[in-house]
């Protein structure tokens, strides 16, 4: 059956039923001398840590990984990972994996690492100061639980002037073990959906001066995945952005709901989210 698409006309101007991600690409900025104090708490400290568990989320010198119990199930579509490149990683290698990114702006920039396999309850969360480009992340934590590159999606994002309001920005991610990362201009996003949806349908365009879009390079394209259960990742490559500039990327989806005679498909409710892209070079 052919999925219908939403009037985009409409809800673009109904925020809470969107997510909005400007994609920054290629600018170049001068870094003001600020640093990340050595005092800064890495941890996240609405997490439940279980109790006398080697393998908890706690801090763990220069960032805080580890397990932690869920308390309620979440209903929120986030962004889980935004990665240029991400190489394969070995387990048992004793090489870290190196994360890279390009930095925008005079502020701290924050690296969070979200599990994308269902009931694995894994976090991990640093904050880098703004004059440092790349972090050396050991692997003890994902070895010893044993978790592998497609269960996890790593995310960076900093605080940036977008359209005269500082906004959170996405920066994408190289991440490497062995080999150089590759720089290819591509990127993928991943999504994580507290609910199963029935479709999720993508707009990407150009922003002006003012911060607002303007010119959609793509309208209302659905997918098309056909399943996206909940507390999985949702793929979504992100290519061929070739003109410097902010892009915003707007998100649609629709949310499944069991009611006593049949599933129904609604439009689902999310919060404005900004973020940005950056290439680096």
């Amino acid at each position: 059956m052919k999925t219908s698409k939403p009037n985009f006309a409409v809800y673009r101007t109904r925020l809470s039923f969107i997510v909005k991600i400007i994609f920054y690409y290629a600018i170049l900025e001068l870094l003001l001398p600020i640093t990340v104090s050595a005092q800064v708490n890495h941890c996240d400290p609405y997490l439940n840590t279980p109790k006398d568990y080697p393998y908890g989320y706690r801090l763990r010198s220069d960032r805080c990984e580890g397990i932690y119990i869920k308390d309620v199930s979440s209903t929120t579509l986030f962004v889980a990972s935004l990665t240029e490149s991400f190489e394969d990683y070995d387990l048992t290698s004793n090489n870290a994996l190196h994360v890279e990114w390009m930095a925008i702006g005079g502020e701290a920039v924050q690296l969070r690492t979200h599990a994308l396999k269902r009931k694995l309850y894994y976090r991990m969360d640093t904050i880098m100061s703004p004059a440092i480009t790349s972090y050396t992340w050991p692997l003890d934590i994902l070895s010893a639980l044993k978790i592998k590159k497609g269960d996890v999606g790593v995310v960076g994002w900093t605080q940036y002037s977008v359209g005269g309001t500082k906004k959170n920005i996405y920066i994408p991610l190289l991440i490497s073990q062995k080999r150089k990362s590759i720089r290819s201009g591509n990127y993928q996003l991943i999504l994580l959906p507290g609910r199963e949806l029935s479709e999720v349908f993508v707009s990407l365009a150009t922003v002006g001066e003012d911060g607002n879009p303007e010119s959609f390079l793509r309208d209302g394209e659905a997918l098309g995945y056909g399943y996206y259960p909940a507390e999985r990742g949702i793929r979504i490559p992100i290519v061929n952005l070739t003109a410097p500039g902010i892009y915003y990327l707007v998100l649609i989806h629709k949310q499944r709901f069991l009611t006593s005679s049949k599933i129904r498909p609604v439009l689902g409710s999310t919060s404005e989210l900004l973020s940005a892209l950056a290439q680096l070079d």
